[in-house]
């Protein structure tokens, strides 16, 4: 089965001061089962001040800690049909557009390096658009605007996870599908990081993708979660018409809260057992378990 995770912040942990590979949620060993195809979306973290103070060099370390990741068995993939089963395929993107700086060129740079997906936005407003965390209506600014058309132009996906309303409005009402990396359904959880039954409807039906977060605050205001919360939130999504278009984005390495059962990237393929005993089809668990996300790239490769 191929299994895609859309969504980790393992690069940002590894290149925190005495960090400990063996520590992460995600590690060579979890996605080495000869009996999947593991693909793992890893970030490109801008820092919770976007690359100021102590975070001005972080871009450089998460890059350093990704060459090394490969040096130990990792095998980077730019496209999801160059993953190989039981191999643990890794694919680059950014959350934060403050990676891109004050150039467009850095677009081109950073696709040139495998990127394949950005979040422009995390919880801070900054040069290109407005987080979904704060009380602003308005869109992106015009850098913003000019770095969709580049990220574009170089088939790299524009990630409305932590985007606002408006600019979400915006960048779905172009010529290229958007997707959500990882994000939750509002209906269910009525956090502002989640997304509405509106957003989630436009999402599918331009083509788009949503991979479900496993922040338990994001997936239920009740404290508690497990399998059948993050299922709930898969299945009120594809009864929105994402049947086609939702998968995982579980976020390890960036929270500090799990649903139970799902501590670490080994225990993705229990949650599709689980899918299995709730009474999914064996397509529809292997659409929602990676293929949605290798058809959307497939998508945005074709422009």
């Amino acid at each position: 089965m191929l299994i895609c995770d859309t969504h980790a912040d393992t690069l940002w942990r590894l290149a925190q001061p005495r960090a400990c590979a063996e520590a992460m949620d995600v590690q060579l060993a979890h996605l080495t089962d000869p009996r999947h195809t593991r693909v793992q979306a890893l970030a490109l973290f801008v820092g919770a001040n976007g690359l100021t103070g102590a975070d001005s060099d972080l871009i450089p370390r998460e890059l350093a800690a990704f060459e090394a990741l490969k040096a130990r068995g990792f095998r980077q993939i730019r496209h999801i049909g160059e993953a190989l089963p039981g191999q643990a395929n890794i694919l680059l993107t950014i959350e934060g557009g403050e990676a891109f700086g004050q150039e467009l060129a850095a677009v081109e740079h950073y696709a040139r390096l495998g990127v394949r997906a950005a979040a422009i936005v995390w919880n801070n407003e900054n040069r290109l658009a407005h987080p979904a965390k704060g009380a602003s209506k308005e869109g992106l600014t015009p850098f913003g605007q000019a770095v969709v058309r580049e990220m574009r132009r170089c088939r790299m996906a524009v990630d409305i996870s932590h985007l606002n309303e408006r600019g979400s409005d915006e960048v779905m009402d172009g010529p290229a599908p958007c997707m959500a990396s990882h994000s939750c359904a509002r209906s269910l959880c009525g956090h502002p990081r989640n997304l509405t039954d509106r957003q989630l409807r436009q999402l599918f039906a331009t083509g788009g993708y949503a991979g479900v977060n496993f922040y338990v605050p994001f997936l239920t205001d009740k404290g508690h979660a497990d399998m059948d919360t993050v299922i709930d939130h898969m299945v009120h999504m594809c009864l929105l018409g994402g049947e086609d278009h939702v998968g995982l984005g579980s976020d390890f390495d960036g929270i500090d809260e799990y649903p139970e059962g799902l501590r670490n990237a080994g225990a993705i393929p229990a949650l599709a057992e689980r899918m299995q005993q709730r009474g999914f089809s064996a397509p529809l668990i292997e659409k929602l378990a990676g293929g949605n996300f290798a058809a959307y790239m497939d998508r945005l490769d074709r422009g």
